[in-house]
């Protein structure tokens, strides 16, 4: 075996506690499970010529000689590593002056030359020997004590050396004797003639504590237990001495063995239970069909061949056939079998060496069967088929031929009145009762074999369409293995166990039987077949099935099945099945970017990896589909997956986050799953974190939120801007509603205002006329006229400033250019003074000359008139007199007049009026219109006035006009 293998040059090999097997090589040193290499030589250290192990298995260290190396290369915990050397691990050196070397290995090719090495030792327990100077010394490990227990000992015979334990042996072919060595004595025991034969060659390792015997080819194995060296029988190698071999090791668990050459690699050797019995006759295959058990452990096909387990042999002449599927003995021993379109009878009374034949003119005989007591034939005429049924042994007396739809391959009596008849369309189920196919069964299936188990069920293969059981008269099909190869399986046999051995067209299964039925009633966890292969020893994974008969179990117990290569032989009792042990399994290596990691307790995968392997590290040196070797990731899509011979799982494209990765496989015939976990991790770039993510979703929600917060703060506004806007338009409608009602107050108090200013000197106009009409004196007349004039005259001029009027309260309350107030009162005076000397008054202006304002000339205007018209109204024979003052923020002008004057209550009342804030509501009493329209022009102006009683009697009304 050099697949996978760097180099052809094998030093040692070992296997350590752990169950993986190391070889030492040029260079480097490689750890095998089973199934893959895994190759160690990044070590610094100077010289890397790798030889022999040493150490303590049990102790799980194993060491690695290598030459002039201060430093030792240590295998432990599956793993190697460089530390430093001490007393230990010490493999030879020089010491005053002699130069030592230990044995730790004696191999087929050792040499032991006394002129360059001083002393050679083997290092045990509880002491050491020293070959040297032709003696053997031995000294105690506590007491240090040197003990002499040999002399005139060469050490040439160091290479027939082997030991076990605190026991040393060496072989002395001449004297036919073995040397024991133990605790510093010598002593000489008997043993098998082997162990002193000359042609014999020893290979000894003593970490292992293996020995083994080599003579022309063939390989004993050593063993000491009772004081007594035995030996058994492993296998024959003839090629053992051409490939020099230098390291030998025996796995007793798998029964392989392994010879590493120093060039030609590795072999590995099965040592199998199962048999494959050959013929081997020259030009002739080895193809093997239909056979009868003969004697108790042997089985006779019709070509005279005998075939026992290892061996075979020749019984009687015959010529080579090519049709050998179907024979069976007759009632008297006697072989029968199908030759030529026609049955053959050997009788065994003449050795086998006569026969007769038997043949149907005009038809084909396609098959011969021997079934519960039955004998038959299927015959085949112009496309028809039959089924004849002979009287007992008697192939000339045909007791019934019964018609078939198809061609019948297999006849089967299921009781005395059921006959099965299997075919290419399924079986029919034959009748003799009432003599004809009552039923069919399995419809459409291409039966091959049937069989009855021990429990009565009755089992039939198919031909690619797989095994099935006849269960309450219908066909169910037994659960395929996991690569779908009994498909085309061919025969059950069962054993004592009541373990079913199926042959196929690849490989050899076996399974419980009670494990099939119930998974047919109740199936709630996977069917698991172990399959015998070319690994376990078969020369031949084909086996062959369309025969009759194709399996038989021998009187000794032995199962025999045909193959391609000769019959297969095997006693199902022997035959054992291998499961790795539950904790052999660990999951520490890891490639990831190209790079091997040692794993501690997870797998951590960096962010942006692309493809990383975890390696599934079994010892396991068989089979490994049998231990059905499956992994997968604890997400919701993950499934089983199988792992194929690399032992590899691969991660490719998993989501950032944290797995276990769960590894199961079997490790017994219970079927049950045993499971491992290793925690994965896999790093996430920033934006695939948590984090982040919870920060995008923040930050999508902050803006959300920002989106509603504007958007809610835009509809408030926009609700708020509406509401002033409502708010507005409201007070604008309120103002434009009050304007409307200030319009219509103003239009009503405009013309109360106007009717009010001209009522006075219209009534007097009006006096004057009536008078002047009662008047029959031209003076008096003359009098008349001229006070009308001039009435009429002022009446006119105040007519002519009712256009100012009408705007007092929308005018400004200032004017551009100052006026006198004097010429504003004299105004009103003229206005007035022919009314008020018609009552006897007389009105008189001292205002001040000087006296000048910028207000609001028509304002003042219609104060002055209303105030003087009320005061010529009410003052009769008196006098009014207008005065003005001024001050550094206001004027004053007074106006007092001598009539009947206002009472308290009007004064107090008309006070509080110009003591109201601007926008407070003016509630009128029915005192008159004049002096409230005065009141609202004068707070107009933001002046005031103020009314006092005169005296004597009268009204003082003063206003207060400010600068």
């Amino acid at each position: 075996m050099d697949n996978g293998l760097p180099q052809n040059s094998i030093k040692d090999i070992v296997k350590d506690k752990y169950g993986f097997i190391w070889l030492s090589m040029e260079g480097r040193i490689l750890r095998y499970d089973g199934s893959n290499f895994v190759q160690y030589n990044n070590f610094k250290l100077k010289n890397l010529s790798f030889g022999d192990f040493y150490g303590n298995i049990k102790k799980d260290s194993i060491s690695v000689f290598n030459i002039s190396e201060k430093k030792v290369l240590l295998i432990s915990r599956r793993h190697p590593e460089i530390i430093a050397a001490n007393n230990t691990f010490e493999y030879g050196g020089a010491f005053k002056g002699k130069i030592y070397k230990r044995i730790v290995r004696n191999t087929i090719t050792a040499r032991y030359i006394s002129y360059y090495i001083n002393s050679y030792y083997v290092q045990l327990d509880e002491g050491s020997y020293y070959f040297e100077d032709d003696n053997i010394i031995y000294v105690d490990k506590k007491s240090r004590k040197r003990t002499l227990v040999a002399a005139g000992f060469s050490c040439d015979r160091l290479k027939r050396m082997f030991a076990y334990g605190e026991y040393v042996f060496i072989s002395d072919p001449v004297r036919k004797k073995i040397i024991r060595l133990y605790k510093g004595t010598l002593s000489e025991i008997e043993a098998p003639s082997l162990y002193t034969d000359p042609e014999t060659r020893m290979y000894w390792q003593q970490i292992s504590g293996q020995v083994f015997i080599i003579r022309q080819g063939k390989i004993y194995r050593s063993e000491f237990s009772g004081g007594q060296l035995k030996l058994s029988f492993l296998l024959e190698y003839k090629d053992i001495d051409k490939d020099l071999s230098g390291a030998m090791f025996y796995d007793e668990t798998v029964r392989k063995l392994y010879i590493g050459s120093s060039i030609n690699g590795l072999k590995i050797l099965s040592l199998s239970d199962f048999s494959v019995s050959r013929k081997n006759l020259p030009y002739q295959d080895e193809v093997c069909y239909a056979a009868v058990a003969y004697g108790d452990s042997s089985v006779l096909t019709q070509e005279g061949i005998k075939y026992s387990r290892n061996t075979s042999e020749r019984v009687f002449g015959a010529p080579q056939s090519y049709d050998k599927r179907y024979i069976f003995e007759d009632n008297t021993g006697n072989l029968v079998y199908r030759e030529n379109n026609s049955i053959h009878v050997r009788y065994k009374n003449t050795g086998f060496t006569k026969y007769d034949s038997i043949s149907f003119k005009g038809k084909e005989i396609d098959g011969v069967y021997k079934n519960g007591g039955l004998y038959s034939a299927s015959i085949v005429d112009r496309n028809q088929f039959y089924l004849y049924l002979f009287y007992h042994d008697n192939f000339k007396r045909i007791e019934k031929i019964i018609p078939c739809g198809d061609n019948i391959d297999v006849v089967f009596r299921y009781n005395k009145d059921l006959l099965y008849l299997g075919s290419g369309g399924g079986i029919y189920v034959y009748s003799f009762s009432r003599n004809k196919v009552i039923k069919q069964v399995g419809k459409g299936l291409p039966v091959k074999q049937m069989t009855r188990t021990k429990d009565g069920n009755i089992w039939f293969t198919t031909y690619n369409s797989g095994i099935y059981l006849i269960k309450d008269q219908k066909a169910v099909r037994v659960p395929p293995d996991k690569n779908n190869f009994l498909a085309n399986a061919h025969y059950l046999l069962e054993d004592q166990h009541s373990n079913i051995w199926i042959s196929s067209d690849n490989g050899l299964f076996r399974i419980h039987k009670n494990d099939l039925l119930q998974y047919m009633t109740t199936p709630q966890r996977a069917i698991t077949y172990y399959r015998y292969t070319k690994k376990h020893g078969l020369l031949n994974n084909e086996f062959n099935g369309s025969e009759n008969p194709c399996a038989h179990q021998l009187k000794d117990g032995q199962f025999v099945f045909p193959s391609m290569e000769g019959f297969v032989f095997f006693n199902p009792e022997n035959i054992r099945t291998y499961y790795p042990g539950r904790k052999d399994i660990y999951l520490e290596r890891a490639r990831v970017k190209g790079k091997m990691t040692q794993l501690k307790d997870k797998l951590f995968l960096e962010c942006g990896y692309k493809n990383a392997e975890l390696y599934i590290d079994i010892p396991y040196y068989s089979d490994l589909e049998n231990i059905y070797l499956q992994a997968k990731l604890d997400n919701e899509d993950s499934s089983w997956v199988n792992i194929r011979s690399d032992k590899t799982f691969r991660f490719s494209g998993i989501e950032p986050g944290n797995y276990n990765l769960i590894v199961r496989f079997l490790s017994s015939e219970t079927g049950k799953f045993v499971y491992k976990t290793l925690p994965v991790e896999v790093e996430a770039y920033f934006y695939q974190t948590v984090f982040f993510k919870i920060l995008i979703v923040g930050i999508i929600i902050f803006i959300i939120l920002v989106i509603v917060q504007v958007r809610t703060n835009f509809l408030r506004l926009k609700n708020k801007v509406l509401k002033n806007t409502l708010d507005h338009k409201d007070k604008e409608l309120l103002e434009t509603n009050n304007k409307l009602k200030n319009e219509s107050d103003y239009q009503k108090k405009l013309v109360e205002s106007i009717s009010h200013d001209i009522t006075t000197p219209v009534k007097f106009i009006a006096l004057l006329s009536q008078e002047l009409n009662e008047s029959e004196d031209p003076k008096t007349q003359k009098k008349y006229f001229d006070s009308i004039y001039k009435t009429s005259e002022q009446l006119y001029k105040f007519t002519l400033s009712l256009k100012e009027y009408t705007e007092l309260y929308k005018q400004e309350n200032t004017e551009s250019e100052e006026y006198s107030i004097y010429d504003l009162i004299e105004t009103k005076r003229l206005l007035f003074e022919e009314i008020a000397a018609q009552k006897n008054t007389f009105i008189s202006n001292f205002c001040d000359h000087q006296l000048k304002t910028r207000l609001n000339r028509n304002i003042l205007l219609a104060v002055f008139h209303n105030i003087i018209d009320n005061a010529v109204k009410n003052t009769s024979d008196g006098e009014i007199i207008i005065t003005s003052a001024s001050a550094e923020s206001y004027m004053e002008v007074s106006i007092a007049d001598t009539g009947t004057g206002m009472s308290s209550e009007q004064m107090t009342y008309y006070s509080g009026l110009f003591r109201k804030k601007e926008n407070e509501h003016m509630i009128f009493k029915n005192y008159g219109l004049g002096l409230h329209m005065v009141a609202q022009l004068v707070r107009k102006i933001n002046s005031e006035m103020t009314f006092h009683k005169n005296t004597p009697q009268g009204t003082l009304i003063k206003i207060l006009i400010k600068i």
